[in-house]
């Protein structure tokens, strides 16, 4: 047999043909691809973008983008590391001492002199002006220029003083030119004071930096942040390099940014969107399904005439998938555009941050070009399959019914219009089933997302973020990569002088705080070592990624001796943090506390109250600072009272314990506040508000203030962001099953012209037909329904518990509210889509679609 080589040309002419025939399903199939593009592109950019913002978020929390440092370094050590052939970049800066002028006690800003390298990394490069050039030029950030009051302006004269000696209280100043600045970085309590490379060599000209070192001074050494081959194992890459070089005794630290427990953690922020896109996939399928579906009922019988005149079933299947890939090119861009204009609006609302970074990247287009063209072609597959199936007979008598078995069926009641519009739905029993699965998926998951929104506990939240009206914090504890200072200014007398002046004031506590040593007994050590190896090995092994932690905690188990981290509390502070829901063991007595002679301790929140806790028990006794305490309660802290947020060093593991304020001062005489709490009656709150916003902006930028009005707003913005993006993607999800109920109604009424027409024509009326048709919308509504609060029920009632149990701000209630509301709109749609429809025939002459059906 000769091979016809003209198949490619024919193949392309029938697409072409039959692309230019169906105008209207063109548009529904490419308005269904757009809306299936739009979705999978938005929840792209928003992962890519939530991804890159927590990176961002992560590297300036740690000051540094670099993935590892070398610390006190000679000239010599700092360029024999380079030379490492692991390393594959770096940024050198020398250390000239911490700033310690009136205006920078709250923040801590490190003079030194740094290379363009360097200051990239530290995201400290200067956006006005330039790096420092001239001997005495400096460039700063634009939180030193407030702390000390300046204005943004280049070129004015700055005087800084720092220690040339750390053992002496001896001060260096000198006065230098601001040459450049930036904008100051919020996640961190350090700043950068870039001086020039000349201030720098003539400053320690001839200066011996091993003496230097050698002496516990920092002036003067070098330091080395680099990027090396690999960001995995990095602690095992910086000893490596050490030894490598023979000099493994160097001080080394590695960005905590890049631990992997961390990039764990932010994928698995990205859950919910792996979840959209699958919803994504399973709502474009039914849609593309449905249409691809109804076009091949439609055009089954010129597939037929095709297999007659000699086309195989796979030139047919290829016939299919090249008008889908028509479809395609028209869809994908135009979904792709629209869809990184959505995800871009939606990454400032998801984003709470300042400046919400809107990733473009290649990965985006490409991958949601890949998903939606992937999910068309699942969806022409089986309607391809079944076009170049069909024999040429089948397909000459076929029409649109799709059931097996005699047709003529005998009832008792006779016929009815409503019977007639059921079994009408079970002439095609895949197109009803695709309709009513679109339909339920939609309000389904609308329902979970309103359920799951309402389930947002506020009361809940702001009990464990704020303990009172307002508090005022030192600004050590506002970062959380600072380490808290507990001789801080910010909380001055004159402050708090203030704050007792408030009209409306209720209440009021203190909280002080300060680290000591306390030596462990056996039998605390063996409490610990029950609590986090012994019956539950998973909290050790969980504080992996906290180095910090770990070392302390072994470091404690081999000295038998651990840092305390004791509170001073005064105020309502003591009965709130030991009500009954928080008291671990033992038990709370006010008189007894207030003598001074007892102590209370820390410990964990578990689900089993009586569990071992691993501190010093009930009736036992320790020494903090030279004074002896017996232990009477152990608690689980509350989180606003204690020193949260902390990192690095300060998150080392610590026992916590709590005193009077009055004792606190005693054994810590020297201690100011950390925080202080205070409650202000209802109608003097705004006026209390204005006065903190007041003393901020007139005398100290930096104070840290916390109220409950500010963290109810900031919990609905949080909240807010999950809201409009559950109900973004259920709201077009729902659009794309109305969309798929619309399609498959005006395609069942249209391709029915002929059997319209000739029960008309056997005494049925225009009436009656109409109401057939409203009946089978009803049907399908009615189907849609039932199949909606069955699901939505188990949904929510099942799957948004177990979400929300999970969830520390949140408690279930039980709504199925958009169901309600969904249920008359659905109702009215399936009434209003068959009438408009068949209005449309209606303007046809029975005679003239008899002839046409001919």
């Amino acid at each position: 047999m000769r091979k016809n080589t003209k198949r490619t040309p024919m193949l392309k002419t029938l697409t072409k043909a039959s692309y230019r025939a169906n105008r209207s399903r063109n548009l529904v199939a490419i308005l269904a691809i757009v809306l299936t593009t739009v979705m999978f592109t938005s929840l792209f950019v928003l992962s890519e973008s939530m991804m890159e913002n927590l990176r961002q978020m992560n590297f300036r929390q740690a000051g540094t983008y670099s993935h590892m440092s070398f610390k006190y370094l000679t000239g010599e050590q700092a360029e024999l590391l380079k030379t490492h052939p692991e390393i594959t970049g770096w940024g050198e800066s020398i250390v000239i001492g911490i700033a310690e002028d009136e205006g920078l006690k709250n923040r801590q800003v490190e003079i030194r002199y740094a290379d363009d390298t360097y200051a990239a990394y530290s995201y400290a490069y200067p956006t006005t002006g330039a790096m420092p050039i001239g001997k005495y030029d400096i460039a700063l950030d634009t939180a030193v220029l407030d702390a000390l009051g300046l204005p943004y302006e280049l070129g004015q004269k700055i005087t800084l003083h720092w220690r040339d000696d750390l053992n002496s209280e001896a001060l260096t100043g000198q006065e230098f030119v601001l040459c450049g600045y930036w904008e100051g970085n919020a996640s961190s309590l350090a700043s950068m004071a870039f001086v020039s490379k000349q201030f720098a060599a003539e400053k320690y000209d001839g200066t011996d930096i091993a003496g230097q070192i050698a002496k516990n001074q920092v002036g003067g050494t070098h330091m080395l942040s680099v990027m090396v081959k690999q960001e995995s194992n990095l602690e095992e890459t910086a000893q490596q390099i050490l030894s490598d070089l023979n000099v493994p005794e160097l001080s080394y630290g590695v960005n905590w940014a890049y631990d992997p427990q961390i990039k764990y953690a932010g994928i698995s922020d990205l859950i919910p969107m792996l979840l959209g896109m699958i919803l994504v996939f399973v709502s474009g399928y039914l849609i593309i399904y449905n249409i691809f579906q109804i076009s091949v009922v439609n055009d089954i019988q010129f597939y037929g005439k095709l297999k007659t005149l000699g086309t195989t079933g796979k030139q047919i299947r290829k016939l299919l998938y090249a008008q889908a890939g028509r479809l395609c090119l028209w869809g994908i861009p135009a979904g792709l555009l629209i869809g990184y204009g959505l995800g871009s609006l939606l990454v400032p609302v998801l984003i709470l941050s300042e400046r919400p970074f809107v990733s473009a990247s290649p990965v985006i287009f490409l991958g949601a070009a890949i998903f939606a063209w992937v999910t068309v072609r699942i969806s022409c597959r089986k309607p391809a399959k079944a076009a170049g199936k069909i024999s040429p007979v089948e397909a000459l008598k076929y029409s649109d019914v799709l059931v097996h078995g005699p047709e003529t069926r005998k009832t008792k009641k006779g016929a009815s219009i409503s019977r007639m519009a059921l079994s009408n739905l079970g002439r095609n029993k895949k197109r009803t089933a695709t309709v009513i699965c679109s339909l339920t998926l939609g309000m389904v998951l609308l329902s979970c997302v309103y359920a799951k929104n309402k389930s947002f506990d506020l009361d809940k939240y702001m009990r464990s973020q704020a303990i009172s009206d307002f508090t005022v914090t030192d600004l050590s504890l506002s970062s959380t990569s600072g380490t808290f200072n507990p001789y801080g200014l910010t909380l001055s007398d004159q402050l708090i002088g203030r704050i007792n002046q408030l009209k409306g004031l209720q209440d009021t506590a203190s909280l002080y705080a300060q680290k000591t040593d306390l030596d462990l007994t056996p039998e605390v050590l063996d409490r610990m070592e029950t609590f986090f190896e012994r019956d539950n090995r998973q909290r050790y092994e969980a504080m992996q990624y906290d180095p910090y932690w770990i070392e302390n905690y072994d470091e404690a188990k081999r000295q038998k001796k651990v840092k305390a981290l004791v509170f001073g509390i005064d105020g309502f502070l003591p009965e709130m943090l030991t009500e009954d829901a928080y008291v671990l063991e033992g038990a709370f007595d006010a008189e007894k506390f207030q003598s001074g002679n007892y102590v209370i301790a820390g410990g964990y929140d578990t689900q089993n109250k009586k569990e071992t806790q691993p501190t010093y028990q009930v009736g036992s006794k320790l020494t903090l600072n030279g004074k002896e305490y017996e232990v009477m309660a152990v608690i689980d802290p509350l989180y606003p009272a204690g020193i949260e947020g902390r990192n690095g060093e300060d998150a080392a593991y610590c026992m916590d314990f709590f005193l009077p304020a009055e004792s606190f001062l005693q054994i810590f005489p020297d201690s100011s506040r950390c925080k202080y709490f205070f409650q202000v009656a209802e109608e003097n709150q705004a006026d209390a508000e204005k006065f903190l916003e007041d003393y901020r902006k007139n005398h100290d930028k930096n104070l840290p203030i916390l109220s409950k009005a500010t963290m109810a707003e900031q919990y609905r913005s949080e909240t807010m962001s999950t809201v409009i993006t559950g109900m973004a993607v259920s709201i077009i999800i729902a659009f794309v099953g109305i969309l798929n109920f619309i399609n498959s109604m005006v395609t069942a009424i249209v391709s029915r012209k002929k059997e319209f027409a000739m029960i008309q024509s056997v005494g049925m009326t225009t009436r009656q037909l109409r109401n057939m048709l409203i009946f089978e919308g009803l049907y399908y509504a009615v189907l849609t329904l039932a199949a909606s609060y069955l699901t939505g029920t188990l949904a929510v009632g099942i799957g948004v518990r177990m979400l929300v149990a999970s969830d520390w701000s949140s408690t279930f209630r039980f709504t199925i509210l958009p169901l309600v509301v969904c249920t008359p709109v659905l109702l009215l749609f399936a009434v209003i889509v068959p009438c408009l429809c068949f209005r449309n025939i209606e303007k046809i002459s029975l005679v003239d679609r008899l002839r046409a059906a001919e």
